[in-house]
């Protein structure tokens, strides 16, 4: 079936980041969500191929990953941060924003989709902070530590004995993590809409679940495969070292 006639809260549960194209159109999913999307582009006068364009572009880099046990760490990195920290940085807060705005429309139950914003708000500062120290400090060692056979962190990092101290720590912060969306799928009754939730809610239950599935991939990357693999690296290397 083609994506202009599914159902935008379909497009949204499946793909959250297409809330941030929908919200660029400035299409409302709380009128529009259980129509399609060649209705709702018809409706509101908007090209619905301009839309597709930009949905389709972002089911192509949905569906770019590929078998991570043919990746090289390096390779492994990329697509932890191109796929997964992506994500976290777009689609994270496109769901806070929903439910920010869902708690202003629906008042008989602001305080808790308010609470529900919040906490996914927090969650984004925290995933954001641990994405970072990746990105900065982890994952340029690792690809240093492949690609030149050497174990260099920068200037500000030289005081880290191992790779397991930090690689410690990120696991730790993936547990905290764990706990958090714990708590939001107790909020949310396992992301289970009421029988009369509107279109955004729904939306917004099936975005936080997608996000959790993809979540789950993304911590499974690193704390199955990308970090054994770089311990044993380490050791491999430490091995040449000794006379």
């Amino acid at each position: 079936m083609s994506i202009t006639n599914l159902p935008l809260r379909e497009i949204a549960t499946d793909y959250p980041a297409a809330i941030s194209i929908f919200e660029q159109f400035e299409i409302d999913l709380c009128a529009w969500g259980d129509k399609s999307l060649s209705e709702a582009c018809a409706s509101l006068r908007l090209s619905a191929d301009q839309v597709q364009e930009k949905l389709d572009g972002l089911m192509i880099a949905e569906g770019a990953a590929r078998d991570s046990a043919n990746l090289s760490l390096t390779q492994l990195i990329q697509r932890i941060v191109r796929v997964h920290h992506r994500r976290i940085r777009q689609d994270l807060p496109a769901l806070a924003r929903m439910a920010v705005r869902l708690a202003g429309r629906h008042s008989h139950h602001s305080a808790s989709i308010a609470s529900l914003a919040h906490c996914i708000q927090a969650l984004h500062t925290d995933l954001l902070s641990h994405i970072e120290k990746e990105e900065q400090v982890l994952f340029p060692f690792i690809a240093t530590m492949e690609e030149v056979g050497d174990m260099r962190y920068s200037a500000g990092h030289a005081c880290i004995p191992s790779v397991r101290q930090p690689i410690a720590k990120m696991i730790q912060e993936h547990e905290a993590t764990n706990k958090a969306f714990d708590e939001l799928r107790e909020r949310t009754c396992n992301f289970s809409p009421s029988a009369d939730a509107c279109a955004t809610q729904r939306a917004l239950y099936g975005g936080l679940r997608n996000f959790e599935d993809d979540l789950r991939e993304h911590l499974h990357l690193e704390n199955d495969i990308l970090f054994p693999r770089t311990i044993g690296e380490e050791l491999e290397l430490r091995s040449r070292r000794q006379p």
